[in-house]
């Protein structure tokens, strides 16, 4: 096992932002943020982990556990008390508190981040206050029962807010631009040197949790075939977000340790509001023409698992009740033909060049031919941000934490979640999402956020996941994997699924990003 005074643990990445402040409104995705997110700071809790018969790790999130906090109960009007961790410190060796938490929530809110929209908009929290050192209470708008899932959440960043108005400015009074360049938070790591190429990060001795057992180095690669041959040299080395097509190469080696989490999905996104996908009746062709089987074993290579929602299945509350789509061409062709398409339709089908999502594409193409649907594919790297393609296959979704009101809030065509209430804002820091807007589903949405009856929030909720997946504006296909492997190496504290590493890159940001692309 790796010792301190080793090599440093090499964790290769695509590109170094050089911009760590996760609630700059300014946010932009670089490996090296979450990267930090994972190894300097903490969340409240995380999810426990078991592993399944088919050797692929299941987060449950009924069954959340302490790290930064130790305790959460639900108050009879719907709020939340959550109790800290007492005795933990920063990298400035500050003790964490209750007012380091109230304080980054007026952050969000001075900046208008997506933090602020998640809580605000979505959860309903109204405000936070810390009741004593180690206690705050989250007052809700309405009952949440889900509340404790967001306990994973770092968005906002759980900070040592003592330390970044000690580095503040009048200029910037919250300290943003202090914190792009040095981390503030409870986590395992120190951040002690950063540079375009590279970020290196010493253990925190003394950590609340047993200290890490070596230094470790993010390191910018220029290609995804170079990160896989660093894991063959005689010095510890972790990739995170591996393809489908890399997993599988892994897999059979026996000096790798490969470990793959249910996380993610995979969908065909569609402009419900273009014809002729404006007809229902060709949306649910669709679905129907989309062999998702042949998707999982050919074009996922296995890994993968029908999906039949828009609620993930590790979240609470999923459901496959509405679900009455599966790979039919003849129903396709007959629901075409009631739709004046007996003759066939063209469309464009946007896909991200690359080997596992060509071949989905290929799958597809095939099948919907086979029901009189033409597609001509183009690549999604070409399409304009923020505007959705007639259809386009939708692969990478980590967004943060799982949780059923959440997951329908945040990646269908039909829910545009920059409004999710009436009022709301009128955009989320620079996120541009490729989502159009559907009243009906917007307006059931802002009701189920506002119920304030437990009992009516549920069947309001099985209600709208009903009709999110019979409305058809995505075709549900599969979930996937989020795969980090480390060789033999690597010590494996840092890969165990109790760790605050393991759980920020295979929880929260699910991404195969973290590498170079794919040519």
């Amino acid at each position: 096992m790796a010792k301190q005074g080793d090599a440093p643990i090499l964790v290769p990445v695509g590109a170094i932002g050089q911009k760590l402040d996760n609630d700059d409104p300014d946010y932009v995705f670089a490996p090296d943020l979450y990267m930090s997110l994972a190894l300097a700071y903490d969340s409240l809790a995380a999810p426990q982990v078991s592993l399944g018969s088919d050797g692929i790790l299941q987060p449950s999130y009924e069954t959340m556990q302490p790290r930064l906090a130790v305790g959460w109960e639900e108050q009879p009007n719907g709020d939340w008390i959550v109790r800290l961790r007492p005795g933990v410190s920063s990298h400035a060796c500050n003790e964490l508190s209750a007012e380091n938490i109230a304080w980054v929530y007026d952050k969000i809110d001075a900046q208008g981040v997506m933090a602020a929209w998640r809580w605000r908009q979505v959860v309903g929290v109204e405000r936070v206050e810390a009741i004593d050192h180690h206690t705050l209470r989250y007052y809700l708008r309405n009952p949440y029962p889900t509340f404790p899932n967001w306990l994973l959440s770092v968005s906002p960043n759980m900070v040592d807010s003592t330390a970044i108005r000690a580095n503040s400015t009048a200029e910037d009074p919250w300290g943003i631009a202090w914190l792009n360049k040095h981390v503030a938070g409870f986590g395992a790591y120190g951040l002690t040197e950063m540079d375009a190429e590279h970020l290196s990060f010493e253990p925190r001795i003394g950590h609340w949790t047993s200290p890490p057992d070596a230094p470790l180095e993010v390191r910018k690669v220029a290609t995804r075939s170079e990160a896989l041959g660093l894991l063959d040299e005689a010095r510890p080395v972790v990739l995170a977000g591996l393809t489908p097509d890399e997993t599988v190469r892994l897999l059979p080696r026996d000096d790798l340790t490969l470990m793959r989490t249910w996380a993610g999905h995979i969908s065909v996104e569609i402009d419900f509001t273009l014809a002729p996908f404006d007809d229902i009746r060709v949306r649910h062709a669709l679905a129907f023409a989309t062999p998702t089987a042949e998707i999982i074993a050919d074009g996922l290579l296995g890994q993968g698992r029908a999906w039949r929602s828009p609620v993930k299945s590790i979240s609470q509350w999923y459901s496959e009740d509405a679900w009455h789509y599966d790979f039919d061409i003849a129903r396709a062709r007959a629901l075409l033909k009631e739709a004046g398409h007996g003759n066939g339709l063209r469309s464009d089908f946007y896909v991200a060049s690359r080997p596992d999502s060509l071949r989905m594409a290929e799958i597809i193409v095939a099948a919907w031919r086979q029901a009189g649907i033409e597609l001509v594919l183009r690549d999604l790297a070409e399409a304009p941000p923020g505007w959705l393609p007639p259809l386009f296959l939708r692969t990478e979704c980590g967004h943060n934490l799982s949780e059923p009101i959440y997951d329908i809030a945040h990646d269908y065509a039909a829910m545009n979640p920059i409004f999710p209430l009436p009022g709301g804002p009128p955009h989320v820091g620079n996120w541009a999402p490729r989502w159009k807007k559907n009243d009906a589903a917007t307006e059931s949405f802002g009701a189920l956020l506002c119920e304030c009856d437990r009992n009516e929030k549920r069947r309001r909720f099985s209600e709208l996941q009903n009709w999110l997946t019979d409305f058809g504006s995505s075709v549900f296909i599969a979930e996937g994997h989020q795969s980090i492997v480390g060789n033999r190496h690597v010590p494996k504290k840092l890969l165990s699924p109790q760790d605050r590493f393991f759980q920020a890159l295979n929880h929260q940001n699910c991404t195969t990003g973290y590498l170079p692309s794919t040519p």
